[in-house]
């Protein structure tokens, strides 16, 4: 039988703790997280010894008529707990019964460590030869890079249960490339299986290292066609965003016209936590609700909106989440995928006419209530005459959310790919990872700037 994970080896004590602290007309939970990180300095020629660390911490949360008690503790074991349930019990007026702690022996996380220690040379390796095909011939270049692997598991711990909600990782990787004396910053995030994720890293190593040439698009209104993996960050920042129900009072501008229809009728977009190919995804949310996939929009119409527990007027449906046990939840996305349409690629860039091509969004925002947002395109093609012309230089491309999905074509892509380039999503400072699924999307009259560097 598989051995419980440290976070929930006093699953039983845990529930009781819990269970003893809340009174009447409250809600609440605690949440246990254990985040392990290894880190690499990285150059062009070669990659440095791995540095450890292991946080971990409790949080309590009691609710009480819309208001929120949050106490946090470092650590993630039995005491944290108690000494959490105590201090939240003392602000909120509240006197859990305590019993007497067991002692639980050796801790499996100094087991897990001796483990993991163990795998950390093979990782290493995995990512030196990574390095090696990104920068095949190292002359001219420099790197300097930050790698990390990133392990995050969760527990949410209720009154009636404890549940896992999974351990997630992913490969992080930031720094700068120098080439011909021109600096270019590079980001990169996967959460695929290591090894997976390492040879993304060498190719995105070695495309950044390729010369950029290219015009600027001409400023003003242009007709775009998005890429699949464009397209996932075009629905995660003006649908996602927009239908997060932490809005306020007002709302989002498609909150607001629930049940109307906004884009081309048999267009559909649900958030889906348990695409597990997918960064963002999970079986529990960080209250500890269960995970269901929320229709968006449905032929065209609003349909749905992403709630967590404090969410007015609305139940949670297993979208509460947060970024770390010090903040509290709130209503976030997971993995934001649109369906299939009936053309193909090349269809779209013909229909197109002239316009530009965005193969790759580095990030993006929105501003749900105004209704505005803006997309800042890495990676671009020139259209004219409907067919694929010169590369061009990084730009901005924004629009108006309701006036954008009107704009969609009535025909879309063929095939969902998932987003190459989404796994992070950061919304008032806290960061959670998403992933995306979608076809390519032809939007007419977005409005096309040059990027301010």
């Amino acid at each position: 039988m598989r051995e419980p994970s440290e976070l929930a080896r006093d699953a039983d004590d845990a529930v009781r703790l819990v269970s003893g602290l809340l009174r009447r007309g409250e809600t609440g939970e605690a949440f246990r997280e254990r985040v392990r990180t290894e880190s690499w300095s990285a150059t062009e020629s070669g990659l440095l010894a791995p540095a450890l660390s292991v946080e971990s911490g409790t949080a309590v949360r009691i609710r009480r008529e819309g208001r929120l008690l949050l106490v946090a503790r470092s650590g993630a074991g039995p005491e944290a707990l108690r000494d959490a349930v105590r201090e939240a019990g003392r602000l909120a007026g509240n006197a859990p019964f305590f019993k007497a702690h067991r002692s639980s022996g050796t801790s499996p996380a100094e087991r897990a460590v001796e483990r993991a220690e163990a795998e950390e040379e093979g990782r290493s390796a995995a990512l030196a030869a990574a390095l090696a095909r990104a920068f095949p011939d190292p002359r001219g270049i420099s790197a300097t890079l930050q790698l990390s692997r990133i392990v995050t598991e969760r527990t949410v711990v209720t009154p009636r249960a404890l549940l896992p909600c999974g351990a997630r990782t992913r490969l992080v990787a930031a720094g700068t490339i120098r080439r011909s004396g021109a600096e270019r910053p590079f980001s990169f995030q996967s959460a695929r299986p290591f090894a997976e994720a390492a040879n993304a890293l060498a190719l995105a190593l070695h495309e950044a290292t390729r010369p950029v040439p290219g015009l600027p698009p001409p400023p003003g209104p242009v007709d775009v066609v998005f890429s699949p993996s464009a397209a996932s960050v075009f629905w995660h920042e003006v649908v996602g965003h927009s239908l997060e129900a932490d809005g306020g009072e007002r709302g989002s501008v498609l909150s607001r016209v629930k049940g109307a229809a906004v884009a081309p009728p048999g267009l559909d977009v649900h958030d889906d936590p348990g695409r597990a190919d997918l960064p963002g995804a999970y079986g529990v949310d960080d209250e500890g609700t269960l995970a269901r996939a929320i229709p968006l929009l449905a032929d065209g119409v609003v349909t749905g909106l992403l709630a967590d527990r404090r969410s007015g007027g609305v139940e949670s449906n297993g979208h509460g989440r947060t970024a770390s046990f010090r903040r509290p939840p709130r209503a976030r996305m997971s993995n934001l995928v649109a369906n299939a349409g009936h053309a193909s690629f090349g269809e779209l860039i013909e229909r197109c006419g002239d316009g530009v091509l965005v193969k790759e969004v580095a990030t993006g925002s929105a501003d749900p209530e105004s209704g505005r947002f803006v997309l800042l395109v890495s990676a671009a093609e020139a259209i004219r005459r409907g067919r694929r012309s010169a590369p061009l230089t990084p730009f901005a491309l924004g629009g108006e959310i309701l006036s954008a999905l009107g704009a969609i074509e009535d025909v879309w892509g063929n095939e969902v790919l998932p987003a190459t380039g989404l796994s992070i999503c950061v919304k008032g400072g806290d960061a959670v990872p998403v992933g995306g699924a979608a076809a390519a999307l032809l939007v007419r009259g977005l409005v096309a700037r040059t990027a301010r560097r």
